[in-house]
């Protein structure tokens, strides 16, 4: 017990254990009264000095007279005091009790067993065993029996070790301080218990602690997605206006859906509540993740199939490995490859598919037997093979530069079956031998909608007529035809006002007279976000790849001006010049849109031929050849013409939302006005020839506003297998899509302290792994908000004020009576 303390119990001042004396100092609460009190004691003073000096002097010595004057003056200054009500101000900090939120991580994940070669992570798994000191750092010395006991330890056991280590006693150390709640998430967040120990009247502490505590026994990881960032997210929604001291985020940082767990990270700053995480895992375990596989989803047969995987092999620098790509069951491309880091590779396996038919395409790496998990070594997709080509034809008023190269692109596809007329070109160049050109626009709709694409230079409606013009709108709307605009200096789009090829534009035409006004000084045109994960303009598979091309291009001559996109249209380039754009953005140069059954692409300039000049050729081919074999592929793919089914992704992991679209017309090819259809879909197993009729599952899809004929459904996929969509109007137009069992968190094994430090250093908090986790109820306790207060200890009134006197008072009595004075 210190003096500070001694002196509060003198002064009958009582003080929390939690709190403690940041400072004192001496304060008189009636100092309104002082002068008075002043006064009082020097007129006190001058009568004691009489007394003593005056009518004593001769009845005893000059120093019992110092004595007794100075005896009696603090006698009646101790009185008066009381007049003044001396006190001791205490200024005593304490801490608000608030609520401390454990976040546990119950994805699959946590299931992994990490093989830990390395020291540290050894010496990490020994701690949360309970072989090791928690304190006595990585440097303990480990015997190779107890190195083999946790070579191989899932991280659920880890994390259950070190919270309910005796040497950390995490759980009552928080709970003496914080009133502590515990939630579990991988999908979604969960409540799964708290952690306060206490003594209760039904039995000793320790029972009570185990039973508070039983939820980390019961952990059992399981979720097949992680969302850190929901989970963050959603409990700081749920204890928004609560007193909160941190969220212990307990993790292996693997985040596969959601939010971005920086952006919770930020949201937690700004909320004040700091995350405290732990780590759980090793950060370079030995693992080979297949992660990506891009290639189209329609190829055609005996021409080569571009197919790119991303692979990565983690702790396997110098190791060797062969890829795989198989369509079906035979292997149709492999390669070695040498693992030289942690980063990932970039592995090109074309091949060149000869069957007709539908297939899954899988590229794999043969397991090793020291990798963490051996479920992310592959990767497919469905791959349709087909024979066909794609019926374009490409028409022009003129031979101007853009449809010369464009032309020279197209016949050397041989995917792609073109036809050409120039409306002011010379009959006879249909007449030569193999000659692409026919000798007018078609006249008939049989002649027209034998094309599965029609891509309409800088023509008008006098090039091509005004029959032929609303024949395009029937083509596109109810056949399941595209069509392609690109914009010139004569005609198109301008030349289209007030026709159905307007209707058909994904771009609205700007006000003013019928004429074309085009923009003739260079400009660069940029992608958008949604340009930049559009199919037709990806010319790399890499996304910083597709951009820098992107940028390479030279900038273009001539746009033309519209006023902006429509509603429903996707734009996919833009004008970056700020000067042309609108109170709706920049000018859109390149814009798609769905028009009934088909597609509708604006292309706003006749400039990108002189995108072959500076940059690679093979970028312009690949570009034209994209664009060509998207719009064209619908229609050639045939299908119903009335019944439409698409899904939001075309492969899914279990447990995923399936998000199905569907676009219904009538007989009569009107769009569906119900407010809801019935939908249903069946699994067919990995392993099965045929989806049994008996297990399909209803759903229910309602009408999307303002999208005639458009509807949308929801539902979870439930299991692995082929998945066979349909409507009830329509039951034989079938959509097939793909599910699998969810490999961790898209292929990632090793615990991301990276971005798990960038999120304590975010919110405020901390990161921690076994070595420094006897440190956390320090750190809690250091970011605790203080509270501070006055606390007076009343002098005047206090026992020790009342001894004085009296003693005081006696001294000087005796003293009185000693000098024989009355």
């Amino acid at each position: 017990m210190n003096f500070t303390e001694i002196l509060l119990r003198l002064c009958g001042v009582k003080i929390e254990n939690a709190a403690h004396i940041a400072g004192a100092h001496l304060a008189l609460r009636n100092g309104d009264l002082l002068g008075w009190v002043i006064l009082c004691a020097l007129l006190i003073l001058a009568l004691t000095w009489w007394s003593y000096w005056r009518v004593a002097s001769e009845l005893t010595s000059q120093k019992v007279r110092w004595v007794l004057t100075s005896l009696r003056a603090a006698l009646f200054l101790l009185l008066l005091l009381i007049l003044l009500r001396p006190v001791l101000a205490f200024t005593v900090e304490g801490t608000i009790r608030r609520q401390l939120l454990m976040l546990v991580d119950t994805s699959a994940s946590m299931k992994i067993q990490d093989p830990r070669f390395d020291p540290a992570d050894l010496a990490r798994a020994a701690m949360a065993k309970g072989i090791l000191d928690f304190r006595k750092g990585l440097q303990q010395p480990l015997a190779p029996d107890q190195a083999a006991n946790v070579k191989l330890v899932p991280r659920v056991e880890l994390l259950q070790g070190a919270l309910k280590s005796d040497q950390l006693n995490l759980i009552s150390k928080f709970a003496r301080e914080y009133d502590v709640s515990a939630y579990g998430f991988g999908q979604s967040l969960a409540e799964i218990g708290g952690g306060a120990p206490k003594e209760t009247a039904k039995g000793p502490p320790a029972k009570a602690a185990a039973a508070d505590v039983a939820w980390i026994d019961q952990l059992d990881p399981k979720s097949q997605s992680t969302a850190i960032g929901d989970a963050v997210r959603d409990l700081l929604e749920r204890k928004r206006g609560q007193p909160l001291a941190g969220i212990f985020l307990a993790t292996d940082g693997a985040n596969n859906t959601g939010t971005q767990p920086l952006e919770a990270a930020r949201l937690a700053r700004a909320e004040g509540v700091p995350l405290y995480i732990y780590g759980v895992g090793i950060t370079s375990p030995r693992d080979i993740i297949v992660a990506n596989l891009f290639t189209q989803e329609v190829a055609f047969a005996n021409d080569e199939l571009p197919v790119t995987v991303r692979v990565r092999g983690q702790g396997l620098r110098g190791e060797h490995a062969q890829i795989n790509l198989r369509l079906g069951d035979e292997v149709v491309a492999s390669k070695d490859l040498t693992f030289t880091s942690d980063e990932e590779q970039t592995v090109a396996l074309p091949f060149t598919p000869k069957q007709v038919g539908e297939y899954e395409l899988r590229a794999s790496i043969d397991p090793r037997e020291d990798e963490a998990a051996k479920d992310n070594n592959a990767v497919s997709q469905r791959l349709k093979v087909i024979d066909s080509k794609i019926k374009v034809l490409l028409v022009e008023e003129t031979p101007r530069w853009e449809f010369r190269f464009l032309q020279s692109v197209l016949l050397r596809d041989r995917r792609i079956d073109l036809k050409c007329w120039l409306a002011e070109g010379d009959p006879g160049l249909s007449e030569g031998a193999n000659s692409p050109f026919v000798k007018t626009f078609p006249q008939t709709k049989d002649e027209l909608f034998k094309y599965d694409l029609l891509i309409l230079g800088d023509v008008g409606v006098k090039d091509i007529g005004a029959s032929q013009v609303d024949w395009l709108g029937e083509f596109v709307s109810k056949f399941g035809g595209s069509c392609l605009f690109i914009a010139g200096p004569r005609n198109n789009p301008y030349a289209f006002r007030g026709t159905e090829a307007e209707k058909m534009l994904p771009v609205e035409l700007s006000d003013g007279p019928i004429r074309n006004t085009g923009i003739d000084r260079p400009t660069t045109l940029e992608l958008t976000p949604l340009g930049r994960t559009n199919p037709m303009l990806r010319l790399s598979a890499k996304d910083d790849e597709n951009a820098a091309i992107w940028k390479r291009f030279p900038r273009v001559y001539w746009v033309a001006r519209v006023a902006r996109a429509k509603a429903a249209a996707q734009v996919l380039l833009q004008d970056s010049d700020a000067t042309k754009a609108s109170r709706y953005g920049k000018m859109p140069v390149v814009a798609q849109q769905q028009y009934g059954l088909g597609q509708v692409l604006f292309v706003g300039t006749d400039n990108t031929w002189r995108w072959r000049r500076n940059a690679d050729e093979r970028y312009y081919s690949i570009l034209w050849g994209q664009i060509a074999q998207k719009l064209g592929l619908a229609h050639l793919l045939g299908g119903s013409k009335r019944t439409q089914i698409s899904t939001d992704k075309q492969s899914y992991s279990v447990g995923e939302r399936v998000t199905v679209y569907a676009r219904l017309y009538t007989a009569d090819f009107n769009p569906l006005k119900d407010a809801s259809v019935e939908g249903s879909y069946v699994v067919k197993a990995p392993d099965a020839a045929t989806a049994p009729d008996s297990s399909r599952q209803n759903v229910t899809l309602r009408a999307v506003p303002d999208q005639p004929g458009m509807y949308r459904g929801d539902f979870t996929v439930l299991t692995p297998g082929l998945h066979q969509f349909s409507v009830k109007s329509d039951p034989k137009t079938v959509f097939e899509f793909s599910a699998a069992e969810a490999r961790f968190e898209f292929g990632e094994t090793a615990m991301n302290e990276a971005m798990l430090k960038q999120m304590a250093e975010i919110s405020g908090g901390e990161f921690f792994r076994e070595e420094n986790l006897a440190h956390l109820p320090e750190a809690l306790r250091a970011k605790s908000e203080h509270v501070a207060s006055v606390v007076d200890a009343e002098m005047w009134a206090s026992p020790l004020y009342f001894l004085l006197l009296l003693v005081v008072a006696t001294v000087e009595w005796a003293l009185r009576k000693r000098a024989q004075l009355k």
